[in-house]
């Protein structure tokens, strides 16, 4: 059985740096909270000029987890979605790059802006901002492709012990989880859920060929949305419910056709309730987490869209006072 695993590799910075030691301890009279960023780090670059790439690595793990699923470091897809999955990471890269031009030429200004909102960090912000060419070598995103055999003899032991399905099943298990703990009343009007349920459908129509079973999990889903769409005082509550079935991944395996209908005829067999169409479907997300920097260093995120942090290599340039 031949897909295809994408291995991306993104590398943005967070326009912060390790707080010295020596602000930390002083007792200048400046106020530190107009240039800190968080505990430990001092912001240099304005957090809405670099927001976009915390934003695009983000997106590339959400197109990647879309019709895939979490392999070896990389991400597997079938051949069938590879060409879709590529389009769309090639979109993501021009917006990095764009991005990553329109703030290098930029970087003047929003430096003097920086300034002028705490001109009393004057020498500090001056010393510590990077230069074009530290933003030219700092960010970037590219990925490699390769087919994969899960028919390969080797690939099959090693999956023995971590089957795919079950992979599959965690990670949709967490999509209804990430929902069903998020604070209601604060996303889109709508049906709450049903933008979550409808992707894991998505994820589950584009991997049947690696399971038979996420076929009929794609074809109960179709039961709860169609019944859904077609309004009803129980369309929000009958949502929510399959959605907390589906946060077990033992569940998700076993949903099918006939556990949705019958969860459906539960419903309409219940007291009316008009579920609050404030729902949370898809709150954007905030981008300004920012770690800690090695002391000395613009903090450099590069990392893959796992959220693993990778090593800082000796191509990053340094930042010091």
């Amino acid at each position: 059985m031949k897909t295809i695993v994408f291995l991306p590799e993104f590398k943005s910075i967070s326009g912060s740096r390790a707080l010295p030691r020596d602000l930390i301890e002083s007792r200048d009279g400046r106020d530190l909270d107009k240039v800190l960023a968080s505990s430990g780090t001092i912001q240099i670059l304005p957090k809405e000029a670099v927001r976009v790439f915390g934003t695009a690595r983000k997106s590339i793990e959400t197109i990647l987890l879309a019709k895939g699923t979490r392999f070896f470091g990389g991400f597997l897809v079938s051949e069938e979605n590879a060409a879709e999955v590529q389009k769309s990471l090639e979109k993501i890269r021009d917006t990095v790059l764009e991005a990553r031009e329109k703030l290098a030429n930029e970087l003047p200004r929003i430096i003097e802006d920086r300034v002028k909102d705490a001109p009393e960090w004057e020498d500090v912000i001056r010393q510590s901002a990077p230069s074009r060419e530290d933003i030219q070598s700092s960010i970037n995103f590219g990925w490699i492709k390769t087919p994969v055999n899960l028919a390969n003899p080797e690939i099959k032991e090693v999956l023995k012990g971590n089957p795919l399905h079950i992979k599959i099943a965690k990670e949709m298990a967490q999509m209804a989880s990430t929902f069903l703990g998020r604070p209601s009343g604060s996303g889109k009007r709508g049906i709450p859920g049903l933008g979550t349920l409808k992707s894991i459908q998505t994820k589950a129509r584009a991997l049947t060929f690696l399971d038979d079973r996420f076929n009929s999990l794609d074809e109960a889903i179709n039961v709860i949305v169609d019944s859904a769409l077609k309004g009803g005082p129980a369309a929000g509550m009958t949502v929510l419910g399959v959605l907390k079935v589906m946060s077990d991944p033992k569940a998700v395996l076993e949903f099918d056709p006939v556990e949705a209908g019958a969860l459906l005829s539960e419903e309409t067999e219940s007291p009316a309730f008009t579920p609050d169409v404030q729902s949370v479907e898809d709150p954007e997300e905030d981008d300004s987490s920012i770690g800690a920097a090695e002391d000395g260093d613009m903090e450099i995120e590069e990392e893959n869209p796992s959220y693993v942090p990778q090593p800082k290599t000796s191509g990053i340039p340094s930042w010091t006072f």
